[in-house]
């Protein structure tokens, strides 16, 4: 479940910081449904256990039933809340949280911005936290989002 947990805040971090992404790029769904997918393969594959008719089955349970939980999870992420995740990137100070409720979801998110540098080729970088949560219990990952020459945020490192 934890792994879950991880895989599902990736997807938010992810959608979060498409934020200033142009018209007709990837949406937050296709988004969730392909980590979702990912992450119930892998965990289908394992639950499979040593029978490999058993791995592959559970894999390709786990592969829909992830993208479709992956998926429903990516639409709920919406508009405001990727505003609300490139303005704390782009203005918040160190160590400064940045706190929404989604008027829409009625989500809670939090995005700390720990540590901003540039990059040699000077392109600004920040390292971040952020709090989601998840059926009412509290997730949080870390990564690091770079500013792209075109003024999106995109992640270049998440654990």
């Amino acid at each position: 479940m934890k792994h879950m947990a991880k895989v599902v805040l990736f997807a938010f971090c992810l959608q979060l910081l498409g934020a200033c992404a142009p018209d007709g790029q990837i949406t937050k769904r296709d988004v969730g449904m392909v980590v979702g997918g990912a992450g119930g393969a892998v965990a289908g594959g394992a639950i499979g256990g040593n029978d490999p008719a058993g791995r592959v089955m559970g894999t390709i349970l786990g592969v829909i039933v992830g993208a479709a939980v992956g998926g429903y999870l990516g639409s709920l992420w919406d508009d405001y809340d990727r505003k609300q995740a490139a303005y704390a990137l782009e203005t918040a100070r160190d160590n400064k949280p940045v706190a929404w409720r989604n008027p829409n979801t009625n989500s809670e998110n939090t995005l700390t911005p720990v540590r901003t540098y540039s990059e040699p080729s000077g392109m600004p970088c920040r390292e971040f936290t952020q709090t989601i949560y998840i059926d009412g219990k509290r997730e949080t990952g870390r990564g690091t989002a770079c500013r792209q020459p075109d003024g999106t945020w995109r992640i270049t490192n998440m654990q």
